[in-house]
């Protein structure tokens, strides 16, 4: 097989100049992501009604957006490597990563104690970079094997609960989706890394000449592109925070009071209940929960041991008293 690798890389640690085409990829990646959770924001706080996590097309919106990072990230890697990654350069990235994915988790234990990120996006990117070190001394062949090998593991070895243990979720193969509001798991997140990286090989091969800088859309793209850890980590609490305050501004009532209506109507219905008997046993639902001094634990998702079991006692009630 023809190898895909540079014939002569340039001096190792010089400084790489930025590739606007790559650039505005990221940002058309950070551009899908931002819609995607400001969908995800609208619907948590009752502006709108979308199925984010049982519509095909939602789904298959998320597997986009995030493979495109991944892809990108294997890109950049090839980049790096074809003139010699610096090790200063890659070790203050790789520490910027680590914080950012430290300070995400530690956010997200405060704000969803029962769904905490883990091991989200950002983590698996701070590995992944590292591990893609190791794939870059490989041909392109065996990092195309190895790609296409880590994205079908979860088919060909299927659920193995041994992955099960929480020190252990990070790798994948799992037989449960844990509860986290990001879960990327190295298997079989890791191959659309290595693809990544074949692709980066690809671009050295056949990149076109250098081109002016772009402005317009393009060159916003390339904008967001080039400060897209930032722009990640700035554009949830900016935009939760903000439909939040027009949710207790503008619209009437309680947002957490109609974002658990909608919650628990949706699910009940789900199971076969019609409309009718589901807005009762959900104004119980909540009257109760109210009553027994539970409710902030419940819409901010607070619960904890101890309180869990009078929530199900509070549901398990309203649900006796609710004709099917």
């Amino acid at each position: 097989m023809t190898s895909l690798s540079p014939a002569q890389p340039a001096p190792r640690g010089a400084a790489a100049p930025r590739v606007t085409a790559i650039d505005a990829a990221r940002g058309v990646a950070i551009a899908a992501m931002v819609i995607y959770h400001l969908c995800w924001d609208l619907d948590h706080l009752g502006f709108a009604s979308f199925d984010l996590f049982g519509h095909p097309a939602w789904l298959a919106a998320r597997t986009a957006i995030l493979s495109s990072f991944l892809l990108l990230v294997g890109v950049g890697l090839a980049l790096a490597g074809a003139r010699g990654v610096d090790r200063r350069r890659f070790l203050r990235r790789l520490g910027l990563l680590v914080l950012a994915a430290a300070a995400v988790s530690a956010a997200s234990w405060m704000l969803f104690p029962d769904s905490p990120i883990v091991f989200g996006v950002l983590h698996h990117i701070a590995l992944a970079s590292v591990l893609g070190l190791a794939a870059l001394r490989l041909p392109t062949a065996a990092v195309i094997a190895a790609g296409v090998l880590v994205l079908a593991l979860p088919r060909l070895a299927g659920p193995v609960p041994a992955f099960d243990a929480p020190a252990l979720r990070w790798i994948g193969l799992m037989s449960f989706e844990p509860s986290s509001n990001d879960y990327v798991p190295l298997i079989p997140w890791f191959g659309a890394v290595l693809l990544g990286i074949v692709l980066g090989r690809l671009w050295l091969r056949h990149a076109p000449a250098a081109a002016p800088p772009p402005g317009g859309a393009v060159g916003a793209l390339a904008w967001a592109g080039r400060y897209s850890l930032p722009i990640y980590l700035l554009h949830q609490p900016v935009l939760f925070g903000t439909l939040w305050l027009a949710a207790a501004l503008i619209v009437p009532g309680d947002p957490a009071a109609d974002a658990f209506a909608r919650s628990c109507r949706t699910s009940c219905e789900t199971g076969g209940t019609n409309a009718a008997a589901c807005a009762d046993f959900c104004a119980c639902a909540a009257e109760d929960l109210q009553r027994a001094g539970l409710w902030s634990a419940v819409t901010q998702n607070r619960l904890d041991d101890a309180r869990r079991p009078l929530v199900d006692a509070v549901v398990a009630a309203c649900a006796a008293g609710t004709p099917r």
